[in-house]
């Protein structure tokens, strides 16, 4: 399934690029996750919990950036976990693209996922886009209030 997420930073495009490459300085504001391992500069291991509908599920896993296009403002990754407690999975090549609208930096996800398990289910119903919006749009504020901070002096 196909899912795309957007959210705006009030930020120029060039600030929101190197942070968001920060993957250890912004991994808190995943909702729900905590970064257990730096593989290396672009490999990472860690876990998340979601709650989708009446079901919280947990994924232990890791994320690996595959490219990074500086000029183009992209960034190509791709996420493998399986569930903490069950026999369920989930795949996920995700693009991301950063551009300049309305003096804010724009920020899509279009992500290909494929799940197992009990959480397939919910594909269909199309809570899983909900979710992920809804997850998208803490993560936005989170990394707001982080780049309003960096950028106070003292």
């Amino acid at each position: 399934m196909t899912i795309t997420t957007k959210f705006s930073l009030d930020a120029p495009l060039d600030v929101v690029w190197r942070f968001l490459l920060d993957i250890p300085k912004i991994a808190h504001c995943v909702p729900g996750a905590q970064l257990l391992e730096v593989i290396d500069e672009r490999t990472y291991a860690g876990k998340i919990g979601v709650k989708l509908g009446p079901i919280d599920v947990g994924y232990r896993g890791r994320i690996q950036i595959q490219e990074i296009d500086e000029a183009a403002h992209t960034v190509k990754a791709t996420a493998e976990g399986a569930e903490v407690r069950g026999r369920g999975g989930a795949t996920a090549n995700v693009t991301s693209a950063m551009f300049t609208e309305d003096g804010k930096t724009v920020v899509t996800l279009d992500t290909e996922l494929s799940v197992s398990g009990i959480v397939a289910q919910f594909g269909r119903s199309g809570i899983i886009q909900q979710v992920s919006q809804h997850l998208a749009n803490r993560f936005a504020e989170c990394v707001q209030q982080e780049l309003k901070t960096a950028a106070t002096p003292g």
